[in-house]
């Protein structure tokens, strides 16, 4: 079931899923769709996809978002699949036709894809943009777990996170959205201004610790 969660922004939930799986968002610019990779498998929901309109891109916050599954999804929409150089290499039997640069970049009016390196060297986060509010997708960079934020990052990226952290805070994202099979309840959380200083700031005391 594809439903639109925000103006704009939609999400898939695949009630046939077996066990937890990823969420998957999409949203609609001027000329088309962009969906944010997942390795789930929606061949189930092809016609769906279809009848929502046309895609223009599949990108991919880092390498934990493709499986063979994301393949035969791009094929079937006639699409490569995007990531960053670094992803791109990562990834194992998966090919990226489409290497985004490593830098803030425009992907289309009103989405940039934003370098977030720590969760995995060349991730990415994407803003979007739209009626004045702002959306952050950030995959499994960070996750909201039972009214908590979490982050699995290694022992010696944690400066590097936590510099990105910073950089996040620093967009005034207000809405943010994980994509990580591991939120719960849900997997976005809207932010006013107080909520998300003390996210960040409680993400920013945790990193340098």
């Amino acid at each position: 079931m594809i439903t639109e969660i925000y103006p704009t922004v939609y999400l898939l939930s695949d009630s046939a899923a077996s066990g937890p799986s990823q969420f998957v968002y999409m949203l609609r610019h001027a000329t088309g769709l962009v969906m944010f990779g997942t390795k789930s498998d929606l061949s189930a929901h092809y016609d769906d996809l279809r009848r929502l309109g046309t895609f223009t891109h599949i990108l991919l916050g880092d390498r934990h978002h493709a499986t063979q599954h994301t393949r035969q999804l791009a094929r079937h929409l006639g699409l490569g699949l995007s990531a960053t150089k670094a992803e791109a290499a990562a990834l194992k039997g998966v090919e990226v036709e489409v290497v985004l640069p490593f830098q803030r970049t425009l992907i289309v009016p009103g989405l940039e894809a934003i370098p977030t390196p720590g969760h995995t060297a060349g991730a990415l986060s994407f803003l979007w943009t739209h009626a004045g509010r702002r959306y952050l997708f950030v995959g499994d960079t960070i996750v909201p777990v039972d009214g908590g934020w979490q982050y699995w990052v290694i022992k010696p990226n944690l400066q590097t996170m936590r510099q990105s952290m910073r950089q996040l805070a620093a967009l005034n994202a207000d809405v943010i959205l994980s994509n990580s099979f591991a939120a719960t309840p849900q997997a976005w959380c809207e932010l006013d201004a107080g909520s998300r200083d003390a996210l960040f700031a409680g993400l920013d005391q945790r990193l340098a610790a």
